[in-house]
């Protein structure tokens, strides 16, 4: 069975069609993953940002990323919860849709450069630069890395809502 064989049977369920039609449960689900996005990827641009040392100097990166943390963790579940759901509602049309595979690769990404900034010495000797003005490059890299895919996955997801 191919992919979009698979998107056409989940489409053709009724739990599918209750989702799509209803008046009530594809705006609310559309405004939690919106509002999911907000709350972790602006979390999370802080956190890049600080990463990058360019706010916050004046705390240390720890702090910024504990602080930070339960808010990018709750956002972040919002949104995959809610993105499943409008996935399961159209299937077909997100198969069909490069600027849905454009934001499920830049999610993947950002996924990817989390793994690998906190399996990374840069992260396990935090305690060492995170007062630093001047953050070790591989920090910045890793920050300017997630700001991008973040926004990709933002401005790809909004196009993906569109028929373009």
């Amino acid at each position: 069975m191919s992919l979009l064989e698979i998107a056409q049977w989940v489409q053709e369920t009724s739990f599918s069609v209750s989702i799509r039609e209803s008046i009530l449960a594809f705006p609310l689900l559309e405004g939690g993953h919106l509002l999911g996005i907000s709350v972790s990827a602006g979390t999370i641009a802080i956190s890049d940002l600080r990463m990058m040392g360019l706010i916050f100097k004046k705390e240390s990166a720890s702090d910024v990323f504990h602080q930070l943390i339960p808010w990018i963790t709750a956002g972040f579940l919002m949104m995959i919860v809610t993105g499943v759901l409008l996935l399961w509602s159209e299937p077909v049309k997100c198969y069909n849709s490069i600027w849905f595979r454009l934001k499920v690769l830049f999610l993947f990404l950002a996924g990817l450069n989390v793994l690998i900034f906190h399996s990374s010495k840069i992260y396990r000797n935090m305690h060492e630069w995170e007062w630093s003005p001047d953050p070790p490059r591989a920090a910045k890299l890793a920050g300017w890395i997630s700001l991008i895919s973040w926004g990709i996955v933002i401005i790809a997801g909004r196009t993906t809502a569109y028929n373009f």
